[in-house]
């Protein structure tokens, strides 16, 4: 796939939530070849929004679940995702993760909006893909044994900490994806749910 190609960012950006109180948040940001991370969320939005003002396409994904299935059978309600294994969304560590994504993602989107007059967004890759929207937005599960990059090849993020490396991985393999995959299927399968972007 060409870089021209509307499917592929230009920007792919990727927050592993967590608790700032305990250092426990990574963001990476990859463009142009160059892959920038951090910890501190003032710095992630500054990121975002110089990149959004300057008109670039943007997929922004968060380490969190971001939509929890709606489902007749109350014996099912809780359970797994379809095609979700392992973490179930409201297990541990699946809700703690969840309820700080809430506070985190409405924090990261309000500093966006306050930065970028007329943003556009969407969670359907179809609407990006198409250049309805300029901003796409993902939910990414990280984890070191079904990753596509391993923590170990990123040399370049030896001095930084698991939780900014879990981020450079999340948008490496989210970037990685979108230009292999120009449908970009979702791992999990459809079904109805409430969105909580």
């Amino acid at each position: 796939m060409k870089a021209t190609d509307p499917a592929v960012p230009d920007v792919v950006a990727c927050l592993d939530v967590g608790s700032p109180l305990k250092d426990n948040v990574g963001w990476a940001v990859l463009h142009g070849g160059r892959s920038i991370h951090g910890r501190q969320l003032p710095k992630f939005t500054d990121q975002l929004v110089l990149h959004l003002k300057n008109g670039l396409s943007m997929a922004l994904g968060f380490e969190c679940p971001l939509y929890i299935p709606k489902r007749d059978d109350p014996m099912r309600m809780t359970r797994a995702r379809l095609g979700e294994s392992g973490v179930n969304w409201c297990g541990t560590p699946g809700g703690s993760v969840l309820a700080t994504g809430l506070a985190q993602v409405n924090w990261v989107l309000r500093h966006l909006a306050q930065g970028v007059s007329k943003l556009t967004s969407s969670t359907r890759w179809k609407e990006f893909r198409d250049r309805s929207v300029q901003l796409f937005i993902w939910e990414a599960f990280i984890t070191q044994g079904e990753g596509a990059v391993m923590r170990d090849e990123l040399p370049h993020t030896r001095q930084a900490s698991g939780h900014e490396r879990d981020a450079v991985c999340g948008a490496m393999a989210f970037s990685a994806r979108a230009s292999e995959q120009p449908e970009l299927v979702s791992d999990l399968d459809q079904e109805p749910a409430i969105s909580l972007i």
